[in-house]
């Protein structure tokens, strides 16, 4: 009989202990994630670093850009952030709405606004993201960022997808 209790309670600990060792994210952990990581970004962004954007996701991380692409090679991001650059957006500002843990990754809901210069100057655009963040290491990496636009009233980038009337 002992036996058979010491046998069920080991297989129950070898069962449960995973359980209760994995690590989770604090609701304050997830909101620190979500500004440290939109802070590196938009800093990178601001700096015309884009490879430092690309190197903020997991290697097999997804960016849904506002226009519609889907990107999933550093070198990717990299060319497509350069070439938004070039043509004119430089400055972006970004605001964490909302953050929560989700197991040991985050969830977070971001705006952004980028402003135009050269010959874009004076003209803003900006949306809504969605975030998937996860720890490499020490560090938050983006798993997944999928942003929208906000419709302008004459699309003046390029990005914009056709409004439903």
């Amino acid at each position: 009989m002992f036996i058979r209790i010491a046998a069920a309670t080991a297989l129950v600990s070898l069962v449960a202990l995973p359980a209760f060792a994995q690590q989770t994210v604090s609701e304050a952990d997830a909101q620190q994630a979500a500004a440290q990581i939109s802070q590196a970004f938009s800093d990178a962004y601001n700096a015309a670093k884009p490879a430092d954007i690309a190197a903020l996701f997991t290697s097999n991380g997804v960016y849904l850009t506002p226009g519609g692409t889907m990107l999933t090679d550093h070198q990717e991001m990299t060319k497509a952030l350069t070439g938004r650059q070039k043509a004119g957006w430089t400055k972006e500002r970004i605001e964490v709405i909302d953050a929560h843990p989700e197991g040991n990754d985050v969830l977070a809901v971001v705006k952004y606004e980028i402003q135009g210069t050269g010959a874009s100057a004076g003209k803003e655009i900006g949306g809504y993201a969605a975030l998937l963040l996860t720890r490499e290491g020490a560090n938050w990496r983006y798993k997944m960022l999928a942003a929208n636009l906000k419709p302008v009233p004459k699309d003046i980038t390029g990005m914009a997808a056709p409004t439903a009337q």
